[in-house]
C-alpha cells in the first residue's frame, strides 16, 4: 500500500463480508425491466455503504510517494459543513502535475453477460474556488471529476517507475472507456485566497451514457475520482453516489 491505497473496514473479515454487503446497501434495487438503481450514502458515521470501499492514487512517480501528502478515510465533513455528517475524504498535493485520486467499491448481483447503459450522480464537499488562477491550471476547473463502473477492480500499478491505473480513465479533460468526465470541483461560494475558502456540497450528473458489459459472475466496481492539472493541494469528501443501470 505504499502508493496510498486504503480500504475502509474494521477487520479483514468485515472487509471481505463487505463485498457481499455493498450491493444491498443504500437503496440498491432492481426494476421489472432489468434495470438497477444503486444509491450509496456515506454521510452516517458508521455508514454501511462505505465498507469495502478503497481509496487510491495514480499518475505520479514512485519516488514522489513521500511528497504527495496523500490522505484518505471516512471522515467528518469540514468547515461550514461540520455537524452535517461524514464523507469519503481523499486528498493530495499534486507534485506530479497529473495526480489521479479515487475511491472505488464493489457492486454485485448484476445480470451476468449483460450490456448496461449507466448514468451517474455524484455529490461531494469541495472548497476549491471557481474562476481563480492556479499553477498549471485553476484550482477548481482544472480538477476534473470522472466516474465509471468496470468488471476489473481499479488499482494503480507500477509501470516504468510511475504509478498508473489499470483501467482506461482517460487523461485530464478527456475521459476514457472505463471512466467518463462528469464535471469539475469548482465551488462558486469560495474566494480565490486561502482565507476565502468555503466548504460546500456540489452535485454532478453524467450527460452521456456510459456502457458496462458485465462478465459471467455479474460483479463490477464503481469508481469516482479526480484527474488534476492544478499543481497544488485538493481535498474532497464524497457524500453520495448514485448509478442507474439500464439494459441496452
Amino acid at each position: 500500500m505504499s502508493h496510498g491505497l486504503r480500504r475502509i473496514g474494521w477487520s479483514a473479515l468485515a472487509a471481505s463480508a463487505a463485498m457481499a454487503l455493498v450491493a444491498g446497501c443504500g437503496g440498491s434495487d432492481g426494476g421489472g425491466d432489468g434495470s438497477r438503481s444503486i444509491a450509496l450514502d456515506f454521510t452516517a458515521e458508521d455508514a454501511p455503504d462505505a465498507r469495502g470501499w478503497e481509496a487510491g492514487f495514480a499518475d505520479y512517480a514512485a519516488e514522489q510517494d513521500a511528497i504527495m501528502e496523500f490522505e484518505s478515510g471516512h471522515e467528518p465533513l469540514p468547515g461550514a459543513l461540520a455537524g452535517e455528517g461524514h464523507g469519503l475524504l481523499v486528498g493530495a498535493t499534486n507534485r506530479s502535475d497529473d495526480v489521479f485520486m479515487y475511491w472505488t467499491g464493489p457492486v454485485q448481483n448484476l445480470a451476468p453477460e449483460t450490456s448496461y447503459s449507466v448514468r451517474f450522480t455524484v455529490e461531494f464537499a469541495t472548497d476549491s474556488p471557481a474562476g481563480c488562477a492556479g499553477i498549471g491550471g485553476p484550482p477548481g476547473e482544472a480538477v476534473r471529476v470522472k466516474s465509471g463502473i468496470t468488471t476489473v477492480r481499479p488499482e494503480a500499478e507500477l509501470v516504468g517507475g510511475d504509478w498508473r491505473m489499470n483501467i482506461d480513465k482517460g487523461n485530464q479533460s478527456t475521459g476514457g472507456t472505463d471512466a467518463i468526465l462528469i464535471g469539475n470541483v469548482a465551488n462558486d461560494e469560495s474566494g480565490c485566497s486561502a482565507g476565502e475558502r468555503v466548504w460546500a456540497l456540489k452535485t454532478l450528473q453524467s450527460d452521456g451514457a456510459f456502457v458496462l458489459n458485465t462478465d459471467a459472475d455479474g460483479t463490477a466496481w464503481l469508481t469516482v475520482g479526480t484527474d488534476s492539472g492544478f499543481e497544488g493541494r485538493t481535498e474532497l469528501y464524497y457524500t453520495r453516489i448514485e448509478a442507474v443501470l439500464e439494459p441496452r
